[in-house]
């Protein structure tokens, strides 16, 4: 069978990893991130954001071949049916359901027998029961010849070291769709896949897992730091600690030696999840760190000689005007070396979403008229306040040129259109 592989926008891990298993399964694949004439048996389509749905919808309706659709919209199947025509839909985790899937294909199972896939059937949504292995290892994956092209945040490719966060805040789709127990791949196997990425032309390296300290943890917040440690430096040997980076932790999971380690053996930045400098907001969001938490983790860092980013959400249902104020006052406190804000986003499956889509139009923030002219909402007047603000803020103060002040503007903006988009998707609107 000739199968094709999509992944819209740039090549996402998990589409490399499903595109690997059906080679290794003996399959003729093709992997591309557009829809160019993918002339196919089988289209396994993998979507990381819920506005591909409508984005994607005319280029995914339009191919005549099986459809097979994964990828984080998975957690909501009822959404993807509403504007897609596919055959199937993999809920969650790909990997020990793509061979089952052939077989249904080569006659030689049921459908209904296929676990965690979600299907059509006289115009009534099926779904079967999930399962979920503890293993998480898998064949190399299939790497595109222009690997070397990517720039996903400055790294080439994020590698998943481990699945699974402790975590369980309301805005985040990891504990939703991989669950909050840890899972880690062997050292072994990690260090094989680095080395085939470098062989295809890959330099920079991301290496990630929800949170990445949690590498090698058995126990709830009870990180390893001996494997993560050596998880660092045994990838560092290969890439260059310039060429290898270490995003997306929490603050609380951090110690002096894991930020020794990062200092030596990584490109020398952390990207905390900070959020809110609101108590109230954090507890909101079920972050489980507070404020103290958070200083403590960035005197940590410089400690060290490790810069630090931090990213931060606005317009999150509820906030009031204290508590954006409390926010933006204690990220002047903090005087990080890089800042990221977003406005709450609604990703489906998660608890936000669930409050967002019963919440009126006139208590959600994204919707609450703006001051400002430039904007429509509230959330992006905040937004733009911060972003512009925050250039103030860091360690080495940026001017505010005209580009620069132009591109906050389109940045919000384009923040804006999104969210609204997607509640909109939710609330089954548009």
């Amino acid at each position: 069978m000739k199968i094709v592989v999509i992944t819209p926008e740039f090549y996402n891990y998990g589409s490399m990893i499903v595109a690997g298993i059906l080679k290794d399964l003996g399959h003729d694949v093709t992997l591309q991130k557009d829809f160019k004439d993918p002339r196919a048996d089988i289209v396994f389509i993998s979507l990381h954001s819920t506005i591909h749905l409508i984005k994607y919808r005319r280029e995914i309706n339009q191919i005549k071949a099986f459809k097979v659709l994964g990828g984080p919209v998975s957690t909501n199947p009822q959404l993807i049916f509403r504007y897609l025509d596919i055959d199937l839909v993999v809920r969650g985790e790909a990997e020990d359901k793509i061979d089952k899937i052939i077989e249904y294909l080569e006659g030689k199972r049921e459908k209904t027998s296929i676990p965690g896939v979600a299907f059509k059937e006289d115009d009534e949504i099926i779904a079967t029961p999930s399962t979920q292995e503890d293993s998480i290892e898998h064949p190399l994956p299939l790497i595109p010849f222009d690997i070397s092209k990517e720039n996903i945040r400055g790294a080439n490719v994020y590698i998943e070291t481990h699945r699974g966060c402790v975590g369980n805040c309301t805005f985040c789709q990891v504990p939703c769709f991989f669950g909050r127990k840890v899972r880690s791949r062997s050292l072994e196997s990690i260090i094989e896949e680095v080395k085939e990425f470098m062989r295809k032309g890959a330099r920079r390296i991301a290496i990630s897992g929800g949170t990445g300290t949690l590498y090698g943890s058995r126990k709830f917040k009870n990180i390893d730091e001996d494997a993560f440690i050596e998880l660092l430096k045994k990838v560092s040997e290969l890439t260059g600690p310039m060429n290898l980076t270490i995003p997306d932790i929490r603050a609380d999971l951090v110690t002096d030696d894991i930020l020794e380690a990062i200092a030596r053996y990584t490109n020398g930045w952390i990207y905390y999840g900070i959020e809110s400098g609101s108590p109230r907001i954090l507890k909101k969001m079920r972050k489980g760190i507070s404020v103290d938490d958070v200083s403590e983790a960035v005197e940590m860092a410089r400690k060290h000689g490790v810069k630090v980013a931090g990213s931060f959400i606005v317009g999150y249902p509820g906030e009031e005007e204290e508590d954006f104020q409390a926010t933006l006052e204690f990220a002047d406190e903090l005087m990080l070396d890089d800042y990221f804000v977003s406005i709450a986003e609604p990703i489906p499956g998660t608890a936000l979403a669930e409050e967002v889509k019963k919440l009126p139009f006139h208590e959600n923030p994204v919707y609450m008229d703006s001051i400002d002219g430039r904007f429509k909402s509230l959330a992006a007047e905040r937004a733009f306040k911060f972003m512009l603000d925050s250039y103030v803020f860091r360690s080495i103060p940026v001017p505010v040129t005209d580009k620069l002040f132009k591109s906050i503007i389109d940045e919000v903006k384009s923040q804006e259109e999104h969210i609204r988009t997607v509640t909109a998707m939710i609330k089954g609107l548009i």
